[in-house]
């Protein structure tokens, strides 16, 4: 290096340490990204209106519309990466509509005052094909902020319309527009709204904005702290199966990294390019084994800081919980025929026949060589009452309360009579149980209708059907009934129900 670079080199330096020690004088900070998962490549998080981009949150103000929020990733309606945000306003099916109807997201940054930044997005507007209102203004794009960093959509007291003018047919997409302007926070916090807006109280309408590649550049500020993090984990999990756990962290300036261990293992990370504020992520933690698990949440923020918090839980075994549910164990005669041990049976009496039975014809069992058969007959009789009920039950000790079980069982309804053409579901299946393990089936509050729709001819059966659901152990003991329902008071009626492959698992 020469003589001369050096000596200039040297009067850079000086002069920099000379201006940082006037007091009051800072050097900018450099520009970055301040808007986290701009182009919605780092992932969706699911909500109650759909799924919206990781770090980003939801709003929409209601009234008589559909709303809809989607992971999009057809290529036409992505600017760049392989995903952007849809969001949708649709009155298709609907009897009234009404006017001004908006839909949109919205993040907080950290920001530094009185310093200029740019703004710029991507977008484009789409409509149904022939959809009248596809041009005049009747579909548009706005942005808000609210430079005190609130998170109300409601208190923007200032929109401003994104000049895209052109509506595409939703099917026929043409070019994303573009849109820049500069903003200038006045906090350490700034939330940027983007909201679709359907003006006009128009029925058989579906707006969908598609929004992607949104950047707010200029300074970073200062990180103050190091971030914070907790977790939930869940109670009573069970080996191999799968749980959500929850994860929650913020910092001053952003969250790059989440990191999930088990047991000092990987579950799971999230990164981020740019930095969540706040964030809450839901990992999948499939636990392998039985035993004392750690589950630790380590944080991480954009100048390497990070902090860690532990929660220890004691997973179970799965338990099986059911005596003879594939009825490969043998049957017991009872009042009205042969039932599964470990089963017992109960009917409701009154004008109607009752039956059951140990089921060997092949195309009504699951599997093995068995099924249950519970029977309602009306067949030869002038007149029967509504609501006959018949079925079966099983006391089942050993729960541990507070936890999750699962419920799974096969079944097949078939009929016989004059009952085609009957819309109204006149037979059913339901499952209920008793919290304090009695055996009375009219003291049951919480019958349950598994949503088995199709009645096959009594000898022309189909395939069995599939039923799978939770509930929380109330207690230690409880009793779990199934029965038949044959709702209405005909005559001349034979309901068959064959019931096999029943299961009741979970922590043990």
């Amino acid at each position: 290096m020469s003589r001369v670079r050096v000596l200039i080199s040297a009067l850079i330096l000086s002069l920099v340490a000379a201006v940082l020690a006037v007091p009051g004088i800072q050097l900018a900070s450099p520009t970055s990204e301040r808007l986290a998962n701009g182009s919605f490549e780092e992932g969706f998080v699911s909500t109650q209106v759909g799924f919206v981009g990781q770090g980003w949150s939801w709003f929409h103000n209601g009234g008589l519309t559909t709303y809809g929020f989607y992971d999009e990733t057809w290529a036409p309606v992505v600017h760049e990466g392989l995903h952007s945000q849809l969001i949708e306003i649709d009155t298709t099916g609907l009897q009234k509509a009404e006017g001004d109807r908006y839909a949109g997201i919205y993040q907080t940054v950290a920001v530094v005052p009185e310093t200029v930044y740019d703004l710029s997005l991507h977008g484009m507007l789409r409509g149904r094909e022939g959809d009248p209102d596809l041009c005049c203004d009747n579909y548009r794009v706005e942005y808000g902020v609210d430079y005190s960093g609130g998170r109300d959509w409601t208190a923007v007291d200032h929109w401003v319309e994104i000049p895209w003018d052109k509506v595409h047919p939703r099917l026929t997409p043409g070019s994303m527009d573009s849109f820049t302007t500069k903003l200038t926070p006045t906090g350490p916090r700034m939330t940027l709204y983007i909201r679709a807006w359907k003006k006009w109280a128009t029925l058989g309408r579906e707006l969908d904005v598609n929004l992607d590649a949104i950047s707010l550049r200029g300074a970073m500020p200062e990180d103050q702290g190091i971030p914070s993090v907790g977790l939930e984990v869940p109670a009573y999990p069970v080996a191999g199966w799968s749980y959500n756990v929850s994860v929650l962290a913020s910092n001053d300036v952003g969250v790059l990294m989440l990191d999930l261990l088990d047991n000092g293992e990987p579950v799971g990370s999230l990164k981020s390019q740019v930095g969540f504020l706040d964030v809450s992520h839901r990992f999948t933690w499939t636990p392998a084994a039985s035993g004392r698990h750690v589950l630790t949440a380590v944080a991480y923020d954009v100048v390497g800081e990070k902090i860690s918090a532990s929660e220890a839980v004691q997973v179970g075994e799965e338990g099986q919980f059911l005596t003879n549910g594939g009825f490969e164990d043998g049957f017991v005669a009872q009042v009205r025929g042969a039932v599964g041990k470990g089963w017992d049976w109960f009917d409701n009496g009154g004008p109607a026949t009752y039956g059951s039975y140990d089921e060997t014809w092949r195309p009504v069992v699951r599997e093995g060589l068995h099924s249950q058969m519970i029977e309602i007959n009306t067949l030869g009789q002038s007149g029967s009452d509504p609501d006959r009920f018949a079925g079966i039950y099983q006391t089942i000790d050993g729960l541990t309360p507070g936890a999750t079980y699962r419920l799974s069982l096969y079944g097949m309804l078939r009929s016989m009579g004059d009952e085609e053409g009957d819309t109204s579901n006149p037979y059913r299946v339901q499952w209920g149980y008793d919290p304090s393990g009695g055996t009375d089936w009219t003291d049951v509050k919480n019958w349950m209708e598994i949503p088995w729709d199709t009645v096959y001819p009594r000898l022309e059966p189909g395939d069995m059907s599939s039923f799978l659901t939770e509930f929380e152990a109330p207690s230690i003991k409880v009793t779990l009934f199934l029965r038949a329902w044959k709702k209405w008071g005909t005559p001349g009626r034979e309901l068959d129900v064959n019931l096999d492959a029943i299961s009741l698992k979970g922590y043990k």
